[in-house]
């Protein structure tokens, strides 16, 4: 493919946007990493934000069915209370029995429901010790994802500048390029995977497939009259 007598400068050219490109896709990618570590982190404080909330209703449920035996229990004793006072006007001995029974039934649920208390106020303090954990947890988290916001937008700030000077600098190379060779290389670009188009020789060998070249590819190359592929994987061979 001739390209008249230049053709080592507009190697050189090309060499330069290819790279262009490889920076633009790793700024690129630098910045979509960093944007992945933050939303992780938003989404670990939001998930821990959500566990919050869910133990704060099971710290008000137990404290509510804690309130509510409470109150079963005052009825229960009230009703001992009032069951011993009617003790002295039991007249036969059917009253009597059905007294025992029910003043037995009666410290039964006493006795049940204090030991429910009991678990119900163990389960109170572990859950509030809990949440105490948790919000110096959450609050270590806001200030770290602050921080990790901060660095974000600093980043994207500086690549933003980057990538506005490599953009523009790729224009400028883009217009001083015939049209054929321009599309030849955004082809070649596509069909490779890394986006190499141009492959500097290295000792030998293609820089980017590392396969030795024929001495014929060498020479070629170093007459400086045509751009030259290499033989097995078609990129442009370009001499230092």
């Amino acid at each position: 493919m001739d390209v008249g007598p230049s053709v080592q400068e507009t190697l050189a050219l090309v060499y330069r946007l290819q790279t262009i490109d490889n920076e633009l896709v790793q700024i690129t990618g630098e910045i979509e990493t960093s944007r992945a570590g933050l939303r992780e982190k938003e989404e670990e404080l939001a998930g821990l934000s959500a566990r919050i909330d869910s133990e704060r209703k099971d710290l008000q449920s137990l404290a509510r069915e804690k309130k509510d035996k409470e109150e079963e229990l005052r009825t229960n004793e009230h009703i001992i209370s009032e069951n011993k006072k009617k003790n002295k006007e039991l007249r036969n001995s059917r009253e009597i029995q059905a007294y025992m029974a029910e003043m037995e039934f009666r410290r039964d649920e006493v006795e049940r429901l204090q030991d429910e208390i009991l678990r119900l106020m163990e389960a109170i303090e572990t859950l509030e010790r809990i949440l105490d954990g948790r919000t110096a947890e959450i609050e270590s988290r806001r200030q770290e994802l602050d921080a990790v916001r901060s660095a974000q937008a600093g980043l994207e700030k500086e690549k933003e500048g980057d990538i506005t000077a490599l953009e523009s600098e790729k224009t400028q190379l883009m217009s001083s390029f015939p049209e054929n060779l321009l599309a030849q290389y955004q082809r070649l670009k596509i069909s490779h995977k890394n986006g190499l188009v141009v492959s500097r020789i290295q000792e030998g060998t293609c820089g980017a497939c590392r396969m030795v070249l024929p001495p014929r590819t060498m020479t070629e190359v170093k007459r400086r009259q045509k751009i030259i592929p290499c033989l097995h994987c078609q990129r442009w061979l370009y001499l230092e």
